[in-house]
């Protein structure tokens, strides 16, 4: 009688522990899916900010024809253009520092992103990116891991950029993208979501694309 009341006593014990565990999970569960529309709202935030900072500003974005001015007038210019992308990076990482962690390495892995884009897609003498929007069309899946969640979706890319021509007239170019799965990783600080990483895909300009569709106006 004494085994079966022992065994009795660990049954129950053990029943308990999991009851109150699987209350412990229900409870995570359904706060996690509270929290899910305000990282939703984080995400696109962040999409915007990124949006706003891979276009260089209108006096930026003039094309030169360099059959038109000195050796010494086009290197000047192109520093000049790299000066004008540091700035703007600059500033790009001044307002990543209200959406990300603190941390300098992550704000400066996003920052360099946006950067090497800018690099890419805009020559003053051949072209020059004019718009950039990103649109987070669908949320495929939201992973969590203690105080981390890395949200999954897919976006729509709209691009626009404009080229100086053989003929030396300036011809904009229009191109949708579809992306399948990009990510944001946050992590909560202070009960706040804060953007750890940002695995987004830039195409447009003179970058390759794919799955999309490419529109010509003369301007």
């Amino acid at each position: 009688m004494k085994v079966l009341r022992k065994v009795n006593k660990g049954l129950i014990l053990t029943i308990i522990v999991l009851i109150i565990l699987s209350i412990y999970l229900i409870g995570v569960e359904a706060n996690r899916n509270k929290e899910k529309a305000d990282i939703e709202k984080i995400c696109k935030e962040y999409v915007e900010l990124t949006n706003k900072y891979a276009v260089m500003p209108e006096e930026n974005q003039k094309i030169y024809n360099n059959s038109q001015i000195t050796a010494g007038e086009a290197e000047k210019k192109k520093e000049d253009l790299k000066k004008e992308i540091n700035t703007q990076m600059n500033k790009f990482a001044e307002e990543l520092k209200n959406k990300m962690i603190d941390n300098e390495t992550a704000i400066n892995m996003q920052k360099e992103i946006i950067g090497d884009f800018l690099e890419n897609s805009n020559d003053i003498f051949s072209s020059a990116i004019v718009k950039y929007n990103r649109e987070i069309t669908k949320i495929r899946k939201f992973d969590f891991d203690s105080d981390q969640v890395t949200v999954a979706f897919d976006t729509k890319i709209d691009v626009e950029t404009k080229y100086l021509g053989a003929e030396l007239e300036e011809t904009t170019k229009k191109e949708n993208f579809n992306a399948n799965l990009e990510t944001i990783t946050l992590k909560k600080v202070d009960n706040n979501w804060k953007v750890v990483y940002a695995d987004l895909t830039y195409y447009g300009g003179n970058q390759q694309g794919m799955m999309g569709t490419v529109t010509y106006n003369m301007m």
